[in-house]
């Protein structure tokens, strides 16, 4: 794996004219030593959308595109307030200042950073894009969201966002603010604020790869492709964790996060001892976009998060999810009188077993039902004529221990 660069290149060869912003942003990048590679343009030219990456010249695979030390990553640990978050994590009322979701310190770290003009992070934080053009649906009007995202689960997963957020504001962020005054105002440090930087870290955050119990991480270091988010969308506000619960909190890292996302990506972020390392995944031609990935997420994962989707059928991770409930609805209207308390305990069996949940869905991808186990135990179990319960044949069904679908299907064949 090629190591980054160490020729200096010239910010007249990097930054777009009369972008001042950006110009600062890569000044301060140089002295934080983050080595971008000679090779590649940063700016908005040639760029799918607002800022991004360029090839200047063809790049290898394997090759460093940057690093960026882990103490240039803005985190709770870095922070300038690191020592007061830490306090607060047992002191608030008793309590962790942790919640349920895990984020509300690096919110508030990031709440002060970007309101601090001597932030270390400034030039970094300057160039966040302006917050009034934030494209996630927790901003759209309810018009728009009923027009455009009916019957998508963004609605109900944007709705279960803000009301965390307000709680976690309410319970956790404002008594921290009211309690460091010196610091805080609860003029400036509003729920509006803390919302949109909850909105900057679904968008541009990573997360870095929980170590196994060997205190080592993934094969690869880099947790689900790159450490930016879960296969199933990083938009519930957790912190990821591992088996033995030990979580990964998000951060954010300067330059990683101006590469723009596609499914069919050409670099990845990898995560050393004491630096991350932008690598390239394949050789990237001159004038390419050098593109990261946020995870395999489906679009309306990708525009719940970040504010955007991909064309069909670039990509590839794109599905459709199918509610359980909606099944059961169909299943209900489809059953006859005599049926239908029958059907309720089949449902109620599959929902025992862990097979079906109420807010659950069957999920279909490009290449066909990616939850099979779980359609057709449900679809067995459901269709299946059976005697009336308390005869012998359901009663060995309901006592039955849930193995593989093998055995769920031999046990209910006989129904």
């Amino acid at each position: 794996m090629a190591g980054p660069s160490k020729k200096k290149i010239k910010l007249s060869e990097a930054v777009d004219k009369e972008d001042k912003k950006l110009d600062s942003f890569l000044q301060w990048c140089a002295k934080e030593d983050f080595q971008l590679n000679p090779k590649v343009h940063v700016g908005r030219e040639g760029s799918c959308a607002q800022y991004g990456m360029v090839a200047q010249e063809e790049l290898e695979e394997g090759e460093c595109l940057f690093k960026v030390d882990k103490s240039a990553v803005l985190s709770t640990e870095t922070t300038e307030i690191a020592h007061l978050l830490k306090e607060g994590e047992t002191s608030l009322h008793g309590g962790s200042l942790h919640g349920d979701s895990g984020w509300v310190p690096q919110i508030l770290a990031l709440m002060y950073e970007y309101t601090n003009p001597n932030s270390r992070w400034r030039p970094y934080l300057q160039l966040v894009p302006d917050f009034s053009q934030l494209d996630q649906p927790m901003f759209w009007t309810e018009d728009e969201i009923e027009r455009d995202l009916c019957n998508t689960g963004i609605p109900e997963a944007s709705s279960s966002d803000l009301t965390k957020m307000k709680l976690e504001y309410t319970s956790l962020a404002l008594p921290f603010i009211r309690k460091h005054r010196h610091i805080f105002s609860e003029e400036v440090h509003s729920f509006e604020l803390y919302k949109r930087m909850v909105a900057f870290i679904m968008a541009y955050s990573f997360f870095e790869p929980v170590s196994d119990e060997d205190g080592q991480g993934d094969e690869d270091g880099q947790g689900d492709e790159d450490g930016r988010g879960d296969e199933d969308g990083r938009g519930d506000e957790d912190g990821r964790e591992d088996e033995g619960g030990k979580s990964s909190l998000p951060l954010m890292v300067p330059m990683a996060d101006i590469l723009n996302h596609v499914a069919k990506n050409n670099a990845q972020l990898e995560w050393d001892a004491d630096c991350l390392r932008m690598v390239t995944t394949r050789t990237v031609a001159a004038g390419e976009e050098v593109f990261n990935t946020f995870g395999q997420l489906a679009n309306w994962q990708l525009l719940h998060m970040y504010g955007f989707a991909e064309a069909w059928p670039e990509n590839i991770y794109d599905t459709v999810d199918i509610p359980m409930q909606v099944v059961l609805e169909e299943a209900r209207r489809a059953a006859g009188p005599d049926d239908a308390q029958l059907l309720e305990e089949k449902w109620q069996f599959l929902e025992d077993q862990g097979a079906v949940s109420e807010s659950g869905s069957f999920i279909a991808g490009m290449e066909g039902i990616l939850t099979e186990e779980e359609v057709c135990e449900s679809l067995k179990t459901s269709c299946r004529t059976c005697p009336r319960p308390g005869e012998a044949c359901w009663l060995q069904l309901r006592g039955s221990a849930w193995g593989s679908t093998g055995t769920l299907y031999r046990r209910t064949s006989n129904c």
